[in-house]
């Protein structure tokens, strides 16, 4: 192991919940902030988003992004090494018996967040809350690191697909009643769905909604917020409405974009806790 992943690595053995873990989110929110990396992106970004917003407002969230981002990861290198922890650690639930009723009847379901909360933690709880769970993930071009990331989530008993994955790998897991779990709200090439995030024209990829068109399972919303370092609230929500019909080509279009409102309605709550750092409108 080199390099970064060598450094995380360490961070991982070190850390634990309480002063070790203050320390390392601190240290990561100073750098932040000192660095200010994509901070005119993330601006911009609010500004199309929450076009009546005032300036002060949108660098007041840039800054707890950051602060986000650096808890974060302090929570997720705490739980790598003991992933029971995230049931203490989630201390409310809303909607559970919603993927309960899947589970149980032996259905799968496609699992809709986004780059929302602690979505490494959220991925953790399903799979130790006994949710038979495989992301869709894009690992890190490092290759040492991407090794480790593959790593700490086998750790937790989250499955995973790469990005690129055989389309029908995927559907083939969710009708035999696996959960799915898809990210689409960053940005995608031409290849995908045009149509409004935040009220902004954008593309988003449609291999979500293919997936579930082919499946036919239904799309859960799923999201988990922090309220507070190492105190986390998940909802679940009822299934987002699927159009049907003849022309396949149609239903992806707009089911894309249902699964992009359900995306939004999951940031307004905490719009703090969104990766505003990627460029989601090209």
């Amino acid at each position: 192991m080199k390099g970064r992943a060598a450094v995380l690595d360490c961070i991982r053995k070190w850390i634990r919940p309480g002063w070790r873990a203050t320390a390392v989110a601190s240290f990561f929110s100073g750098g932040l902030r000192l660095i200010r990396p994509r901070r005119k992106v993330a601006l911009e970004n609010l500004r199309l988003a929450f076009p009546d917003s005032e300036e002060t407002w949108r660098k007041e969230t840039v800054r707890k992004c950051y602060r986000h981002i650096s808890w974060m990861v302090a929570e997720y290198l705490s739980l790598v090494s003991d992933p029971a922890r995230v049931h203490s650690w989630v201390v409310e639930t809303e909607g559970k018996e919603i993927l309960d009723n899947l589970r149980d009847s032996g259905r799968g379901a496609i699992i809709l967040t986004g780059h929302v909360g602690n979505w490494e933690l959220l991925a953790g709880w399903l799979a130790q809350s006994g949710y038979p769970l495989t992301a869709v993930v894009r690992n890190p071009d490092d290759p040492n690191l991407s090794e480790l990331i593959e790593t700490y989530r086998a750790a937790l008993g989250v499955g995973t697909i790469e990005k690129h994955f055989i389309m029908k790998d995927a559907v083939r897991f969710a009708k035999r009643g696996g959960f799915l779990g898809l990210l689409p709200d960053q940005a995608w090439n031409s290849t995908g769905v045009h149509g409004p995030f935040f009220g902004r024209m954008c593309y988003t990829a449609g291999g979500p909604a293919a997936i579930a068109h082919m499946a036919g399972v239904p799309v859960v919303p799923v999201v988990s917020y922090r309220l507070a370092p190492f105190r986390h609230r998940v909802v679940i929500s009822p299934p987002v409405p699927m159009a049907e019909g003849t022309d396949r080509n149609s239903a992806i279009q707009e089911n894309t974009l249902r699964m992009n409102r359900a995306i939004e309605e999951m940031i307004r709550p905490f719009p703090e806790q969104w990766l505003w750092l990627h460029r989601r409108w090209k």
